[in-house]
């Protein structure tokens, strides 16, 4: 068996630990994680189609925190992400640098909008508190 292959191995040990574990995201980033390395041996081994697949199983839990009620945003985007970057990386293995380079750019893009969105909001907080210690103080 070799290396890869041992790897991959090693990593689907590990989900049956985690079938009674409930879905929450810090779960979620561990089944998340194995996916990815999983996908990672595969890429590693030549198996394009194969790394595919475990990514998108791994990029369904982050979705699943986007869209499912309950489910954390934050994580969910960065699952995406790093799903992303890991496809991109085995599409340049594979010679696909096109298609890598177009999926590192919608991450950076998302990154960017993420970190705005983050600064505005930030932004609008510390605004309201000034305004409501202004009100405090007026109130006196």
């Amino acid at each position: 068996m070799g290396k890869e292959a041992e790897a991959r191995e090693s990593y689907e040990k590990v989900f049956p630990l985690l079938d009674d574990e409930p879905r929450c995201a810090r779960v979620d980033w561990e089944r998340h994680s194995l996916y990815v390395n999983i996908g990672n041996t595969y890429s590693r081994s030549g198996d394009l189609d194969s790394a595919m697949a475990e990514y998108e199983k791994a990029e369904k839990l982050g979705n699943d925190h986007l869209k499912e009620e309950g489910g954390s945003e934050k994580d969910g985007k960065g699952m995406v992400a790093c799903c992303k970057r890991a496809r991109a990386f085995a599409l340049k293995r594979a010679g696909n640098d096109d298609e890598a380079k177009k999926i590192l750019k919608e991450v950076v893009e998302q990154q960017i909008k993420d970190n705005m969105e983050a600064a505005d909001a930030a932004k609008k907080a510390k605004e309201e508190a000034a305004e409501k210690a202004k009100e405090a103080a007026e109130s006196k």
